[in-house]
């Protein structure tokens, strides 16, 4: 079978079979911050298409990585990897949870405004900037200093960034949490001035000795509500909206105005043993229901995309056995398919470029039996001015920097 780099190791990089439908990638630098970055120089080089790059600030935040959030770190490590002209650096951003006190929310917003200003002057235009906030008065005050590096603190000078004339914004869409719940822990304090906040190495966001850590997940409605506030807020740009998820959640944001999103669970989904069918949505081919399961319709579906696919060269039967079964190939082949299956659904967008009303028809008849349909008309019904961008663009989110 051919060997694409959306696996787990870096070196398969130099392996040949690098299927054209996989141009589009984000990598996220997590790992890099603790397990050392100079090993990669020049990695960019090793890659055709268009990249971007995931500062992974939420492990800040959870307390994953050890040590004080630093924007000049994070550009160390872009700088380091390479990139060019057309690639995306995501801004070293540090997300407010949803459960977080009012007073925490916006001091993270602007600690993360700041790291924009930083990178941003470091990095040039290639940065982008990440709106945050959870109610509207958030997401207007996290634009505004994104856009004036005056506001962000008081006595100190930072150099006017191109931000003015900057096209393109990124937003966290949070979407992944109204799927799984996610295990947040407790932060310490901070140092802050009037209109800042400051980071200390005395006074780290890191979890306490006794945090206690909460199982969070946030209602659907108030996701929803928060992307249409977003998208009507930020009508003007050209939007990443980061944390896009699965197919459905692709055509979602891509109805509210995205132009471009991180296609964030196909490898998940194939550990879960799930697979995606264009235009079907998930289905299970493990032992335990998990989702329902693959049918014959399903089958007729897969078969009728499987020759397109990077995993051709299998015989079609093969496959299908091989997706329920134990082992790392047969994940490989889970994820692979899946992984296609989100550029399936990227060119299924692309049909509606620039036409609100026909992807309002198609998805709704693509969601007439689906909970997805109340999804629809729920946000369909608070957006202001329905629009969708042209070229619309899935970034496959991996992760190959894994020792």
């Amino acid at each position: 079978m051919p060997t694409v780099f959306l696996t787990h190791n870096i070196e398969q990089l130099d392996k040949p079979a690098v299927h054209k439908v996989f141009d589009k990638l984000m990598f996220s630098v997590e790992r890099l911050y603790t397990n050392g970055y100079l090993k990669y120089r020049g990695f960019r080089g090793r890659i055709n298409g268009r990249v971007a790059y995931d500062s992974g600030g939420f492990a800040f935040l959870l307390g994953k990585i050890k040590r004080p959030p630093d924007p000049k770190l994070t550009v160390a490590i872009y700088r380091t990897l390479g990139f060019n002209h057309k690639d995306f650096l995501i801004q070293l951003d540090l997300p407010p949870q949803y459960y977080m006190g009012k007073n925490e929310r916006i001091r993270l917003i602007y600690e993360s405004a700041k790291n924009y200003h930083i990178m941003a002057n470091e990095l040039g235009s290639n940065v982008l900037g990440v709106v945050h906030g959870w109610d509207l008065e958030e997401l207007k005050l996290s634009l505004e200093l994104l856009r004036d590096p005056d506001k962000i603190c008081l006595g100190t000078y930072l150099p006017v960034t191109k931000v003015y004339a900057h096209k393109y914004i990124g937003l966290g869409s949070f979407a992944v949490k109204t799927v799984l719940p996610e295990k947040l822990v407790g932060l310490g304090s901070y140092a802050n001035t009037k209109n800042s906040i400051a980071w200390s190495r005395k006074t780290v966001a890191t979890p306490s000795a006794n945090a206690e850590k909460v199982l969070q997940r946030v209602p659907k409605k108030v996701v929803y509500e928060r992307l249409v506030m977003a998208f009507n807020l930020l009508r003007g740009y050209q939007v990443f909206c980061l944390g896009g998820s699965g197919p459905n959640t692709a055509h979602l944001i891509f109805y509210l105005g995205a132009k471009y999103i991180d296609g964030s669970s196909w490898r998940l989904a194939a550990k879960l043993w799930r697979i995606y069918v264009p235009e079907l949505g998930e289905f299970s081919v493990g032992k335990k229901r998990i989702a329902k399961r693959l049918n014959d319709k399903a089958v007729q579906v897969v078969k009728e995309y499987y020759y397109d696919s990077p995993l051709k060269d299998v015989p079609f039967h093969e496959f299908l056995s091989k997706i329920r079964q134990n082992g790392t190939e047969s994940f490989l082949l889970r994820a692979l398919w899946n992984a296609y299956v989100m550029k399936v659904e990227e060119q299924i967008a692309n049909q509606y470029s620039n036409d609100p009303d026909r992807y309002y028809r198609y998805l709704k008849r693509r969601w007439e039996n689906s909970p997805w349909k109340r999804t629809l008309e729920f946000v369909a019904k608070r957006i202001k001015q329905p629009y969708v961008q042209s070229k619309l663009t899935v970034f496959l989110k991996t992760n190959p920097m894994r020792g």
